[in-house]
């Protein structure tokens, strides 16, 4: 349904051209889930703000590649060729964003009832009773109790929780294809987070959407996604389906990664295991392997060299972009040459 060649979007900025997104390539099909991981800083929001058209003209120096997105007769269409009229045909029916702060995701000064029927008004084409109507039915959809009392309310008379699901109410309006979750959890406690993301995966069956899972959390995507790509430094540096990216990753920054999630085994005052160094400059790329400054494993070839992204050999779907690989320290081998 959806399928991503070579996406790379250059940004202007105070200090120089930003190389946020780079070479970035992922298919999808209707009812999967691509689970997107990395640090902040990694290119996951501009990206997934690519797709959907929503990076500002004026900040983009340059934006090359396909974003292929099969249409309701079942033709592919280039969302990075169509001008803004047609992509503001295609978000809400076609492909609909849940954004990570919703605070700032809605409008403070409106009510929810407002903010629900446009997009129902304007795509659906509804009159305003039939409009809130339906609007009524997708807060109690997603959980809200009492929708016909909250739907008059403003957003800061809600609770966090309560406040990203009724984003996830508009973004769901007119049953996208595809729908991309931003970090749909970010600033909520433990059990809000699932709350939200168990919601997620129910609207994502009752409707066969594809969906784009963002998050910095390995663990959250390890039994939600059917694919995973982790990203750094504005690239994919390893693509696997969830299952295979677990049990023989192949990237030293993917080990990084689940590495530092805590362990409920640990003992007491066990010490978290922080990837060392930051993250790089993207405005200023160095030469070699991004990952490189951080990578305990890294030799002189990847200081000098960008790695590829490769097969691991034996597989069809599992890529990496690594000179030395974890397979490589095991004794086993990777089709890198």
């Amino acid at each position: 349904m959806l399928q991503v060649n070579g996406l790379t979007v250059r940004l202007n900025s105070g200090h120089g051209l930003v190389h946020a997104v780079e070479d970035v390539s992922f298919s999808l099909s209707h009812g999967q889930t691509l689970g997107v991981v990395g640090e902040s800083g990694s290119g996951k929001s501009v990206m997934a703000r690519s797709l959907m058209g929503l990076v500002g003209k004026r900040s983009i120096a340059s934006s090359t590649g396909n974003i292929l997105l099969r249409n309701t007769d079942g033709e592919p269409q280039d969302l990075a060729k169509l001008p803004e009229n047609a992509l503001r045909h295609l978000r809400g029916p076609a492909m609909a964003m849940v954004f990570q702060d919703p605070m700032t995701a809605l409008n403070p000064v409106l009510r929810l009832s407002v903010q629900l029927t446009e997009p129902l008004r304007l795509h659906l084409k509804l009159d305003r009773t039939q409009a809130r109507s339906r609007a009524i039915e997708l807060l109690a959809s997603v959980g809200i109790p009492d929708a016909a009392g909250r739907i008059d309310q403003y957003p800061h008379q809600l609770s966090g929780g309560m406040r990203q699901r009724v984003v996830i109410a508009i973004a769901l309006a007119c049953s996208p294809a595809l729908l991309i979750a931003d970090e749909p959890t970010t600033a909520l406690d433990v059990t809000v987070q699932k709350q939200i993301l168990d919601l997620l995966a129910r609207l994502q069956r009752a409707h066969d959407m594809a969906m784009i899972l963002i998050t910095h959390d390995l663990g959250v995507v390890a039994s939600r996604a059917d694919q995973i790509a982790v990203m750094y430094a504005g690239r994919i540096v390893e693509y696997a389906p969830a299952k295979t990216l677990f049990t023989s990753m192949q990237h030293p920054y993917t080990e990084a990664l689940l590495n530092s999630i805590p362990r409920i085994n640990d003992p007491s005052h066990t010490r978290l295991q922080a990837i060392p160094g930051r993250p790089p400059q993207l405005h200023d790329p160095a030469p070699g392997c991004a990952f490189a400054p951080r990578c305990q494993y890294a030799q002189a070839r990847c200081r000098e060299q960008t790695p590829p992204v490769v097969t691991v050999a034996g597989t069809a779907d599992h890529q990496h972009a690594c000179f030395f690989p974890i397979s490589s320290r095991q004794g086993g081998e990777a089709r890198n040459d």
